[in-house]
């Protein structure tokens, strides 16, 4: 480009409103221009966007003190990079005097340097008030509040700005601020760069193109998002995807790197979709499956379909064995044989015509499918055959489960250990999980390692199976009856598996050390904590951080950070489930009573608030929550009535600390209902007198109530909050109506919880929003099985049971109107009989029902009493 170009183009510019502010200014940029990009956009050892995000997180003295290098390192730079630019004009407005070194850095910066670097902001398109602007939204509290003044405007923004808030560790509590990022990105950064100016110069343009590098990135931060707090929205990141992938332009001809660019994403979105929910993966694995499925159905509805590489395929299998049984796998699972291997056996002629393919599930069909397009099989990919149901040789039991472990680079062959362990697991007990680990240590020669102990003891420790569930093989972790099949007792004995005790010694003996989900699950089914602790040190965590999270000891923060999060967790839940029963009158030791206060005093220790950890790991809380949800829970020694109310009183202090926190979800509320429940009726059990009366008409069972009450509503009232839109109108991203699962457990749960807290609107409220939102209800139900529909069902028992006889008969009329009003709506929408009330109430088995039920019937002919007597005192 000659000099003549660019004083035409200043020109030009300042005619026109340019920021080019003065010929000085001009001659400045000038120079800039005409440097080398070496000089002006220096490759820097630590990325600007990167220290800006250091920046956003440091939110005490400690952290800016940790990341103050970094902060130093930034304020030295002179280069026009707009992050680096940004930084320093960030850091100069706020009040930095504490942090001595940068603040000292910072002032080295002369007047004349500034207004250099401002004056270069017009160069590539940008003026002192873009800078002003970008300060202002990075200056936010919370990453709510930064996106929604991102989106404040239609005011360009760098795209640096875009993934700076879309980053990893950034914490989001609306879904609204996914929708915002998305559908900003998609209207803004899917475009084509500008035209040229002249056969010398392109003017830089504001409407930036979102390279496929950049997409990929913040598909990858978008899908972290989303599974960890809105796993539903998973699906809405596949219809962003799918429109970033049709804007791929294909150029006339062959088109091949259009074409390889859209493969890529394609490819690589499909891998990022299998990321499991952070919470109940399980229960939300059909929505990874419905994400990817979105994107194969769009590549087949494309002139030139995609093509899937190995990877991708995996991928898909890797969903697929974590979904429900298809109605073809279930019959093959009704069919397997008793004995070992479990071969499929005829019912009629329709199952003799049957061939080994016809059984084969969706996942191993997959597989096949992989084979085909003539990628070859390895260990890993036997592996997810085994949980398909499909073993080398033989059949194995198909069995839902998340991903197992995938090795990777030089330890690629350590997947032969994955194929070993998933092949345990899709066993139904312990003889044929025994059997299975002593037949491929034989063939293989190798020694199990920690993966394949950990199948071991998982069965071991395995419960047996209710016999009245109606359960499938491979739906569930309980350890199924032993077919013994007329072996002899010496064979008996042969296939026998050891104690847990005997085989983690032999774990030992062989220098394999409890590690990853192996000592998880030794963690989780220890006996006792001197138990726990000896797997802890056996791990190879440090002597002195175990002994700090014994009882009655001051754990520090530095110490617990030492401990891996996961197995944090694993500690707590067992804390947790050695919390005692009541035994009568017997008297529990302190040490044995104070084992689920310690849990909540070291999860407040570890999960601090304004750290990732504290505002983003949400499973310890829900563990504690759920122990004091616990029946004949015991926390002290005195009464059931004084134990239930303490447990109420430690879950609300529990819950306005999360809420403060992590933020509460279903299952949290779901536990606190319980909780209050639980509390209400052993208080009932003991009421000699009418309850006091309550603001709501009701009457209130248990302490500060009010309270209690207060809360649930509030939790319910932000889990069921609609997912609202944002200003930005877009036709594909199609959204989830709200952020959280609540199913008709939740809803029973609630119903029940009002009726003993005496809340007779709140339960008429409830009801209202059911009829409003039956079709959402009903999918929730669908989603698991007849249960859920049976659940609607007891749901308005409850409602009727506790609430009906103080409805009016025109109130009444007009509810069974809108409840059979719609139509399409399944059989469990409708008003219940009396008999069908009375079965509810009397399949109670603490007896809460029949009391409450009592009490409100009782209170209502003494208020009817009443009135009809002043009516005849009147008279």
């Amino acid at each position: 480009m000659s000099a003549k170009h660019v004083v035409a183009l200043a020109r030009s510019t300042a005619r026109s409103g340019s920021l080019w502010l003065s010929q000085p200014a001009g001659s400045q940029t000038l120079s800039r221009i005409t440097s080398t990009r070496r000089r002006r956009y220096p490759q820097l050892r630590l990325s600007p966007t990167r220290i800006l995000a250091l920046r956003l997180r440091s939110k005490t003295p400690a952290q800016k003190k940790a990341y103050a290098h970094a902060f130093e390192f930034a304020i030295q730079q002179r280069a026009d990079r707009l992050p680096l630019l940004l930084l320093q004009t960030w850091l100069a407005r706020q009040d930095i005097q504490n942090e001595r070194r940068v603040y000292a850095r910072l002032r080295s910066i002369t007047p004349s340097e500034w207004d250099d670097r401002f004056q270069s902001l017009a160069a590539v398109g940008w003026s002192k008030e873009d800078l002003d602007h970008w300060i202002w939204i990075l200056s936010g509290e919370g990453g709510d509040a930064r996106v929604e003044r991102f989106v404040s405007t239609e005011n360009p923004k760098p795209l640096f700005i875009l993934m700076l808030l879309a980053r990893s560790d950034e914490t989001f509590r609306k879904a609204e601020s996914l929708l915002s990022l998305m559908e900003y990105a998609s209207k803004h950064y899917f475009h084509p760069r500008s035209q040229s100016l002249g056969r010398d110069f392109i003017l830089p343009d504001r409407k930036m193109t979102l390279q496929v590098s950049n997409f990929l990135l913040l598909l990858r931060r978008l899908v972290n998002h989303v599974m960890r707090f809105w796993p539903r929205a998973i699906v809405t990141v596949a219809r962003f995807t799918a429109d970033y992938i049709r804007a791929i332009p294909i150029p006339s001809g062959t088109g091949a790197d259009g074409y390889n660019l859209r493969c890529q994403v394609f490819n690589r979105a499909l891998q990022l979709f299998k990321k499991p929910a952070a919470t109940q993966p399980m229960v939300n694995r059909e929505f990874n499956w419905r994400a990817q499925k979105f994107l194969l159905a769009m590549s087949d509805n494309l002139d030139k379909p995609l093509i899937i590489n190995k990877a991708s395929y995996r991928a898909v299998r890797q969903v697929m064995i974590g979904l429900k049984k298809a109605k073809t796998e279930k019959a093959v699972a009704i069919r397997y044989a008793k004995s070992w291997p479990p071969y499929r056996q005829d019912f009629d002629g329709l199952d003799a015509k049957r061939t080994p393919e016809d059984d084969r599930s969706r996942s191993v069909k997959a597989g096949v499918l992989m084979t085909e397009a003539g990628y070859a099989y390895d260990h890993y990919d036997r592996a997810l055959d085994s949980l398909g149901g499909t073993g080398p040789d033989s059949p194995t039991i198909q069995t839902r489960s998340l991903p197992p472990k995938e090795w990777k680079g030089d330890e690629q062959d350590r997947n032969l250990y994955t194929q070993w362990a998933m092949t345990i697991r899709a066993t139904r007990n312990r003889q044929e999980a025994w059997r299975v680990f002593n037949e491929l240590g034989s063939k293989t020669g190798r020694t199990p390692n920690a993966q394949v102990y950990a199948e071991m003891f998982i069965k071991l420790h395995a419960g047996p199976h209710p016999p009245t569930s109606t359960s499938l093989p491979g739906d569930f972790r309980e350890s199924l009856p032993i077919h013994d099949a007329n072996y002899s007792e010496y064979e008996l004995a042969r296939l026998s598996p050891p104690s847990v005790a005997e085989l983690y010694d032999q774990m030992i003996s062989r220098d394999v050390k409890p590690e990853g989900h192996c000592l998880h699950s030794l963690l989780i089914n220890a006996s006792s904590l001197e138990e726990a602790y000896r797997y802890l040190r056996d791990s190879g965590i440090d002597a002195a951080v175990i002994s700090s999270v014994a009882l009655f000891k001051e754990p520090s923060y530095q110490a617990l950070r030492q401990i891996p999060l996961l197995v944090f967790k694993c500690y707590i839940q067992l804390l947790c489930v050695l919390q005692p029963t009541r035994r009568g009158d017997e008297k529990i030791l302190p040490e044995e009573l104070f084992r689920i206060r310690h849990a909540i005093k070291l999860a407040r220790f570890r999960l601090r608030p304004r750290t990732t950890e504290g505002s983003t790991f949400r499973a310890p809380w829900s563990i504690i929550l759920r122990a004091l949800a616990r029946p004949h829970l015991c926390i002290l020694n005195g009464t059931q009535a004084h134990n239930d109310a303490e447990a109420l009183a430690i879950s609300m202090n529990v819950v306005h600390h999360v809420q403060q926190t992590v933020g509460v979800d279903t299952e949290m509320f779901l536990y606190l209902c319980r909780t209050a429940q639980k509390a209400a009726v052993s208080r009932l059990g003991l009421q000699e007198s009418w309850p006091r009366e309550s603001g709501t008409g009701g009457t209130w069972l248990i302490p500060s109530a009010d309270v209690v009450l207060k809360t649930l509503k509030a939790i319910f009232s932000q889990i069921t909050a609609p997912v609202g839109r944002v200003n930005i109108k877009s036709t594909s991203l199609d959204a989830p109506k709200l952020l959280h699962n609540i199913g008709p457990a939740h809803l029973h749960a609630y119903m029940r919880s009002l009726a003993f807290l005496g809340d007779m609107a709140g339960m008429k409220e409830l009801l209202q929003w059911m009829l409003a939102n039956k079709k959402y209800i009903d999918k929730e139900a669908e989603r698991i099985d007849s249960r859920g529909h049976a659940l609607i069902a007891k749901t308005l028992c409850a409602f009727q049971a506790f609430a009906g006889p103080s409805l009016s008969p025109e109130e009444q009329g007009d509810l069974i109107f809108q409840m059979e009003d719609d139509v399409g709506t399944t059989g469990s929408w409708r008003w219940p009989t009396p008999d069908e009330v009375h079965t509810y109430v009397e399949s109670d088995l603490s007896g809460g029902s029949q009391r409450l039920q009592q009490m409100i019937l009782a209170k209502l002919w003494h208020a009817s009493s009443e009135q009809w007597a002043i009516a005849k005192a009147s008279a």
